[in-house]
């Protein structure tokens, strides 16, 4: 799959498991509509920083999104919340321990 083929594939799957709306991820993104559009169309690919900005608000990685890498393992999730930790809320930040310690429990009564 050819990295604008994945990417704009990705960012579709993404933005309807978020729910996002093309207007709210380009508000959080600081990039046009026009230029998303772009990318979308398989035109162009977004400059790093924009990737990076992307890849943010969709809870990914830029590999991800260029089809570079196919699944989250432990390894890829570590460095997305390690790299991101400072932006999350308390509240997002309860709910990812909670779901951890859901499944903690959950493995310890099997």
């Amino acid at each position: 799959m050819k990295e604008m083929d994945a990417f704009s594939e990705r960012v579709r799957e993404l933005m309807k498991k978020n729910r996002y709306s093309q207007k709210q991820l380009c508000e959080l993104c600081g990039v046009t509509e026009a230029a998303f559009s772009r990318y979308m169309a398989g035109v162009r690919l977004p400059k790093a920083d924009t990737l990076a900005n992307l890849a943010n608000a969709l809870g990914t990685t830029s590999d991800y999104l260029l089809g570079r890498d196919s699944r989250y393992g432990y390894e890829q999730l570590k460095i997305l919340l390690a790299s991101s930790k400072d932006d999350l809320s308390k509240n997002q930040k309860d709910d990812l321990m909670r779901i951890l310690m859901d499944e903690y429990r959950r493995q310890e009564e099997d």
